[in-house]
C-alpha cells in the first residue's frame, strides 16, 4: 500500500464480515469504493485509485479520502490538478477551526512537486513553520532547503529535534550544516551531544560523526567511536577498523585493554600482540591455555620460544631455560609438529648454543625439505656446519644466502666474517 490509511479500514470491513452485504446504500456504496481503491493502489493503478479517493471524499466530505487521494497524486500515473482545488477550498473553509495540518502538508507536498515553490512557502509559513509537529516541521524545512533558505531550514529542523529528538532528523541538520551551511564542527558538535544523551543511538549517527571525524584526521576519535561500536555488538567489521586505525595511531595498548575484555574468538589476535608488545608473561600464559584448550602441539613450541625469548631479553639464559625450551619443542615434535618454522627454530638454538649440532642441522634439513630456498634456513644450515668445523661446506652454502640477503642483518654479517675467517685459516695450512 502507498499510504496509511486505507488498509485499517478495510481490515475493519473484513473484521465485520463485510459490513456492506447488509447496510444501506450509503456506507455500502463507500465500503465498496474504498476495497476498489484498494486494489487498485495495490496493483499500482495509482491514477485510479486517486479517483476512487476522490469520489470518497465527495461522497463523504471525510479528510482522510482527501488526503490519500493527495497521496495517490503524488505517485507515478498521478494528477495532482485534480486534488489541488479540493486541498485549497478545504484549507479555506477550514482555516478558521481546524488544527489538521493533513491536506496542508499535502498540498505542500504537490506543490513542491510541481515546482511551484512560490506557492508552496507562503502556506508552510502559515501552516507548517507554527506547527509543534516534528513531520509539519521537517516538511517546511525541507521547502525552505529547497529554496536555498538554509539557516531558516535549520532553525526548523533544530525546532522539530526539540520537539521530538528523532534521530532522521538529527542526520538532516547534520547534513545541512555540513553541506550547505559548510559548518563541520557544528555538526560534529551535535552529533557529540546527541551521543553523549544517547548512547544506544543507532549504527548510523555513530558512522556519520565517523565520516566526519575522518574528515578531520581525528583518528583518536574514529578509534575511540569503533571501540564503542565494538562494546555494543562485537561484530568482525568494527574489530578489523579497530586493529588497523590501533596499528596506524601505535595505540597497541588500548586494542590489548579491547581484546582482554573481549578474548573469545580473539585469542590469536591477542596472543600475536602480546609477541608484538613483548608481553612474554601474559603471552606465555595464553599459549599455554591455548595448548590445553587446542592440543595443538604448536603451542607447546610457541610457548618454547617465548620463554627463551623473555630470558634472551632479560639475558639470563640459564641451564634450566634451556632445559625447559627443549622440553617442550621435543614434547610438540613427539606429538608431530612439522612447520619449517619452529623446525628451524629449535634446529639453531641448538646449534647457537652448543647443546646438540648435528640434531640441530638434522632439523634445519627437515625444514629445508619444505622451503629449499629460505636464506634464513640456509644460515642456520651454514652455521651448524661451521660449529662441526666443515667451514668449506658452509662457506658454499652461505655465498647463496649472502647473494639473497646481503650482509645487513648483524647476525648473518656475523656468521658470514666467522664462516670466512674459518676458510683462510684453512688455506693457510
Amino acid at each position: 500500500m502507498s499510504g496509511n490509511f486505507v488498509k485499517p479500514i478495510l481490515l475493519s470491513l473484513l473484521g465485520g464480515g463485510l459490513l456492506w452485504a447488509g447496510s444501506a446504500k450509503g456506507p455500502a456504496q463507500e465500503d465498496r469504493l474504498i476495497v476498489e481503491a484498494i486494489f487498485q493502489d495495490e496493483n499500482h493503478r495509482f491514477d485510479q485509485a486517486e479517483a476512487l479517493f476522490v469520489k470518497l471524499y465527495r461522497l463523504t466530505g471525510r479528510s482522510e479520502y482527501l488526503v490519500q487521494a493527495a497521496k495517490e497524486a503524488m505517485l507515478p500515473g498521478g494528477d495532482p490538478a485534480k486534488v489541488i482545488p479540493l486541498l485549497k477550498a478545504w484549507i479555506s473553509r477550514h482555516e478558521a477551526q481546524s488544527r489538521d495540518t493533513r491536506p496542508v502538508r499535502m498540498l505542500v507536498a504537490l506543490y513542491a512537486k510541481s515546482r511551484r515553490l512560490d506557492l508552496a512557502e507562503p502556506l508552510a509559513d502559515k501552516w507548517l513553520a507554527q506547527s509543534d509537529r516534528p513531520v509539519d516541521l521537517k516538511l517546511a524545512a525541507t521547502l525552505k532547503n529547497d529554496l536555498g533558505k538554509y539557516k531558516e531550514a535549520l532553525g526548523l529542523l533544530r525546532k522539530a529535534y526539540a520537539n521530538s529528538p528523532d534521530e532522521r532528523t538529527l542526520l538532516q541538520e547534520v547534513s545541512l550544516l555540513e553541506k550547505q551551511l559548510k559548518d563541520r564542527q557544528e555538526a560534529i558538535r551535535l552529533l557529540e551531544t546527541h551521543l553523549r544523551l544517547r548512547p544506544d543511538a543507532s549504527v548510523a549517527v555513530y558512522f556519520k560523526l565517523i565520516e566526519l571525524y575522518a574528515k578531520e584526521n581525528r583518528l583518536d576519535k574514529v578509534l575511540e567511536l569503533y571501540k564503542k561500536l565494538y562494546e555494543k555488538d562485537p561484530q568482525q567489521y568494527f574489530l578489523q577498523k579497530i586493529v588497523k586505525l590501533s596499528l596506524y595511531t601505535h595505540d597497541l595498548d588500548g586494542l590489548i585493554a579491547l581484546l582482554e575484555k573481549h578474548s573469545r574468538g580473539n585469542e590469536e589476535l591477542l596472543y600475536r600482540l602480546y609477541k608484538e608488545t613483548k608481553h612474554y608473561d601474559k603471552a606465555i600464559a595464553l599459549a599455554h591455555r591455548r595448548y590445553e584448550e587446542t592440543g595443538k602441539p604448536k603451542w607447546l613450541a610457541e610457548e618454547a620460544i617465548l620463554r627463551y625469548e623473555a630470558a634472551r631479553a632479560k639475558k639470563k639464559i640459564t641451564p634450566q631455560v634451556l632445559k625447559t625450551f627443549r622440553r617442550l619443542f621435543d614434547e610438540a615434535l613427539k606429538k608431530g609438529l612439522d612447520d619449517s618454522l619452529y623446525l628451524n627454530y629449535y634446529g639453531y638454538t641448538l646449534i647457537d648454543h652448543d647443546l646438540d649440532i648435528e640434531r640441530g642441522i638434522s632439523l634445519v634439513r627437515r625444514a629445508l625439505r619444505q622451503q629449499p630456498d629460505n636464506s634464513y634456513y640456509l644460515d642456520s644450515l651454514a652455521w651448524g656446519l661451521y660449529k662441526l668445523g666443515h667451514c668449506d661446506q658452509a662457506y658454499r652454502v652461505m655465498e647463496k644466502v649472502i647473494a639473497d640477503e646481503g650482509i645487513r642483518e648483524p647476525e648473518i654479517k656475523m656468521h658470514w666474517e666467522s664462516i670466512r675467517k674459518c676458510m683462510e685459516k684453512d688455506k693457510a695450512f
